[in-house]
């Protein structure tokens, strides 16, 4: 129900690299990621270089979809925004 709402309210705001990260955390669960999406997972799912890593991460922090971490250190640790479920009547986000 969770990724149904998540794609509903955010997936056409998602390039290519960016769904691969959020369809990869939504398969492993919050186990697979207990640590948070860093800059290097990011690469590595993505095969991307950090450069795209950190400007893709960059966007989707201001499009409000994954949150930072507190406690980062030096490396800053991201998780998915919780997306409330829809109330009947009211519009999508």
């Amino acid at each position: 129900m969770a990724k149904t709402r998540f794609y509903e309210v955010y997936g056409d705001q998602l390039n290519d690299r960016q769904a691969r990260i959020v369809s990869r955390v939504f398969a492993e669960g919050r186990k697979g990621f207990e640590d948070g999406i860093t800059t290097r997972k990011y690469e590595a799912i993505t095969k991307c270089p950090n450069r795209t890593a950190s400007r893709d991460l960059s966007d989707l922090i201001a499009k409000g979809i994954i949150i930072p971490l507190p406690d980062g250190g030096r490396t800053t640790r991201y998780e998915l925004t919780m997306v409330e479920p829809a109330l009947p009547g009211l519009m999508r986000k």
